[in-house]
């Protein structure tokens, strides 16, 4: 699959399924910009990646930041929505700034981004938005409760983009994975979490095997809209 004079623009790309799609979509050929907050990933990132790949570091939940990332991102194909946070606790222990930090960067910051990318792709009536939300987008499971409203949101927001859209050519795409091996597991810190998880330390997806799924999405024919891919380990349940 080859993605040659493909501009591709990869949110969330320091680590787990960010890096491996923007490594792949840059070996394919494609013109990928990889976008997140830690500088010195991204630099090991583009140092692994080669010219096919520029690095743009910042925070997304920053109006300002994301402003000029739409200005310098320029005429964009693809965009993958990956960027996103965990607030996985016990809900009456959990932190209210969590909810909010997790609010603002899994859903408000994706909304803002894929705005401004779209209205560049609606002028152009190409262009595919690709949504990694998760199988929380449509289930609950215990110490999940606010990071699967998240991504239900994450759902809901998808449908609205691939219905709104497409009269003007854009195809948007949900990927909903279950359990993946990436560093975002390691974010939660309660001991109800870390136990919970503990248990599934060897049931999970690897990073490289969403990927795959959002390359599949990214390369199908422009006719066709594939609306939802949810892959999952396969003892998940």
């Amino acid at each position: 699959m080859t993605f040659s004079n493909k501009a591709v623009l990869v949110a969330g790309a320091s680590s787990g399924i960010g890096r491996e799609t923007a490594l792949i979509f840059a070996a394919a050929g494609a013109e990928v910009t990889a976008v997140a907050r830690s500088a010195d990933k991204l630099s090991a990132l583009k140092a692994e990646a080669g010219d096919n790949l520029r690095i743009i570091s910042g925070d997304l939940t920053d109006p300002a930041f994301t402003d000029r990332l739409i200005a310098e991102a320029g005429d964009v194909d693809i965009l993958v929505n990956l960027a996103g946070r965990t607030a996985h606790a016990p809900f009456l222990e959990s932190d209210p700034d969590m909810w909010r930090a997790a609010w603002e960067l899994n859903v408000h910051a994706m909304l803002v981004l894929s705005q401004g990318i779209a209205r560049g792709m609606a002028k152009r009536e190409s262009g595919h938005i690709i949504n990694v939300s998760s199988i929380l987008a449509r289930q609950v499971y215990p110490l999940t409760m606010f990071y699967a409203a998240t991504k239900h949101a994450t759902a809901a927001i998808t449908r609205g983009m691939r219905i709104e859209l497409a009269e003007y050519g854009i195809r948007v795409t949900e990927i909903a994975p279950g359990l993946v091996d990436t560093e975002l597991m390691d974010q939660p810190d309660h001991p109800a979490v870390v136990a919970a998880y503990a248990k599934r330390q060897n049931a999970r997806l690897p990073a490289a095997e969403v990927a795959r799924a959002i390359i599949y999405a990214a390369g199908t024919e422009a006719g066709t809209a594939p609306e939802l891919i949810a892959l999952n380990p396969h003892d998940q349940i």
